[in-house]
């Protein structure tokens, strides 16, 4: 063990702060042993050192980003709650194409991992403009704390396994066999990759980002932090929908309350809220 070693409580104290990861019980021991293995990996002789150290270094630094790589666990899939998928798909996109004809929709799938969400979203929403014959102008934005996710998801290659959840017809049309590398593993097609823009971010941070979405997808994200920061995340979330907007969580995600200004979306298995249109709260551009 480095010398001067810091409390478990000490830094699951910092992660909180500023990553907003919440661990607890069992999952302690494991946290440290990892940041231990972090410190011992990269030769650093005093933990405490280190520890203020990091506590100065701004969010989203290299340091951050290296430690945060070891403590995620990046497991994801392509239309991983497919009945969020249907309501979208079924009535979410005609509701919002009706609403504002013509207009650019903006997804994000917020905490999108290695990329699976995004263009998940991206998938469905080029189906559904062939579907109901509309130019279907849109972007999908990706948005993940790790770099090392973020760069993963921006080449946009997965494993025949990574690819089972997509329905077949999806597959026939949006991917190709990789042209080099390992023969079992597929790229997403230019057609999809120019629909998306992968960019670092920290959801503590939501209310910053500078765009306001017509749907954001946060799905497998809060299970990572306590009660009172994920409520923190969902309202920084709802503050960047556009009016009308849907965000959908995952099933038994986050904040019990309903967050403020939205309203259910009534439909078995689904946690989805509407942004209402008589909400007044200010909304950056």
């Amino acid at each position: 063990m480095p010398t001067s070693a810091v409390s478990p409580q000490a830094w699951c104290s910092l992660i909180l702060t500023r990553c907003g990861l919440t661990f607890r019980g069992t999952q302690v021991p494991g946290v440290v042993a990892t940041v231990r293995d972090h410190i011992r990996e990269h030769q650093i002789e005093n933990e405490a050192a280190y520890f203020t150290r990091l506590a100065k270094e701004p969010d989203g630094s290299a340091e951050w980003s290296a430690l945060v790589e070891r403590l995620l666990n990046h497991e994801t899939s392509f239309f991983r709650h497919p009945p969020s998928f249907e309501l979208l798909r079924a009535q979410v996109l005609p509701e919002l194409r009706e609403s504002a004809p013509g207009r650019r929709l903006n997804f994000w799938s917020a905490g999108c991992s290695t990329g699976q969400e995004a263009y998940s979203l991206a998938m469905l929403a080029l189906a559904a403009a062939d579907r109901d014959q509309h130019s279907g102008d849109f972007t999908v934005w990706g948005g993940d704390i790790s770099r090392e996710a973020i760069g993963l998801a921006r080449r946009g290659r997965y494993n025949s396994r990574a690819i089972a959840g997509i329905p077949p017809a999806y597959r026939e049309r949006f991917l190709r066999p990789a042209t080099q590398g390992i023969a079992t593993e597929y790229d997403v097609v230019d057609e999809v990759r120019r629909r998306v823009r992968f960019t670092t971010v920290n959801l503590l941070a939501a209310r910053d980002v500078s765009l306001n979405h017509d749907v954001i997808f946060c799905h497998n994200v809060l299970i990572y932090f306590a009660a009172n920061v994920a409520s923190q995340v969902v309202a920084g979330l709802a503050q960047r929908l556009t009016l009308g907007g849907y965000l959908f969580l995952g099933p038994g995600e986050g904040p019990s309350e309903r967050p403020p200004g939205l309203e259910p979306v009534a439909m078995n298995g689904v946690r989805a809220f509407r942004r209402k249109a008589q909400w007044v709260a200010e909304v950056r551009p």
